[in-house]
C-alpha cells in the first residue's frame, strides 16, 4: 500500500472519504476488505485511467483526421464539411453538428479552417460515420480505405462504440479496473495498430507496459477480496 495511506489518521481517512463520497468508493469498497485498501484502489484506477485516457486521446486524433482525409480524397476539396454531394448522406443531426461548429468559429470571429472543423466535431460525430446506413455512401465509395482490407464495418461500428463508452467512462472519473473494461483497451490497442500503426506503436513504447502493470495491479486486489475470509 501506498505509505501515505498507510500513515494517515483516521479522521483523515473520514475527511478524504466524505470528500470523494461513499457512494462513489462502493464500487471500490465491495473488490476490497478495508477503506485504505479501497482507497489504494481508487488511486491506482486513476493512473490507469490517465494512461488508457491517453491512448484514446491518440487514437481519436489519428481516427477523425484518417476519415476527414478520406472524405477530403474523394470529393477533391479539404473544405468537405461545404460540400453539397457530401452533406447530402448525412442525418439533419450530423449536419445540425457540422452547422454548429461553424456558426461557433464564426461567432467566435475565427477564420473556418478544416482543422478548426476537425477538431471542434465530436467523436460521436466520427463514430456515426461507420454506422449501416452509410454503407453504401461513405463506406463502400471510400472510408473502408482507412481500414485493413475486409475489414467488417459492423465489427468496426461496434469497437469503435465500445471505445467511445470507456473514453466516456473515464471522462466522468468512473472506476475502469474491472476485467470488462480491460477487453475495451484491448480493443483500443488494436483498432489504433490497425488506422495507424506508427503512432500507435509510438503510445504503445511509452504506455502500455505502464497500463499492463496497473492492470495487473486491478486484478490482484480483486484477488486478495476473493481469497479473503
Amino acid at each position: 500500500m501506498d505509505q501515505y495511506l498507510k500513515d494517515i489518521s483516521d479522521d483523515q481517512l473520514s475527511l478524504i472519504v466524505s470528500t470523494i463520497g461513499q457512494e462513489r468508493l462502493s464500487t471500490y469498497l465491495a473488490s476490497m476488505t478495508s477503506l485504505r485498501d479501497a482507497l489504494q484502489l481508487y488511486q491506482t484506477n486513476g493512473r490507469l485511467a490517465k494512461h488508457v485516457h491517453e491512448v484514446m486521446g491518440g487514437f481519436e486524433i489519428a481516427l477523425r483526421n484518417r476519415i476527414s482525409a478520406s472524405i477530403a480524397s474523394h470529393y477533391a476539396r479539404e473544405d468537405w464539411y461545404r460540400c453539397r454531394a457530401f452533406v447530402q448522406h448525412l442525418n439533419a443531426e450530423r449536419r445540425k453538428n457540422i452547422r454548429e461548429i461553424r456558426a461557433r468559429l464564426k461567432s467566435q470571429k475565427q477564420d473556418e479552417r478544416s482543422g478548426r472543423i476537425i477538431a471542434g466535431l465530436s467523436l460521436h460525430f466520427w463514430i456515426s460515420l461507420h454506422e449501416n446506413k452509410y454503407r453504401d455512401s461513405l463506406w463502400t465509395p471510400h472510408l473502408h480505405r482507412i481500414w485493413p482490407k475486409g475489414e467488417n464495418l459492423k465489427k468496426v461500428h461496434k469497437d469503435l462504440l465500445k471505445a467511445r463508452d470507456l473514453r466516456n467512462r473515464i471522462a466522468h472519473h468512473e472506476p475502469i479496473f474491472q476485467a470488462r473494461w480491460h477487453d475495451r483497451i484491448d480493443s483500443i490497442w488494436y483498432r489504433f495498430e490497425q488506422l495507424a500503426p506508427e503512432t500507435a506503436d509510438w503510445y504503445r513504447c511509452r504506455l502500455k507496459r505502464k497500463i499492463e502493470t496497473l492492470r495487473s495491479t486491478c486484478m490482484e486486489h480483486s484477488l486478495q477480496k476473493m481469497d479473503s475470509p
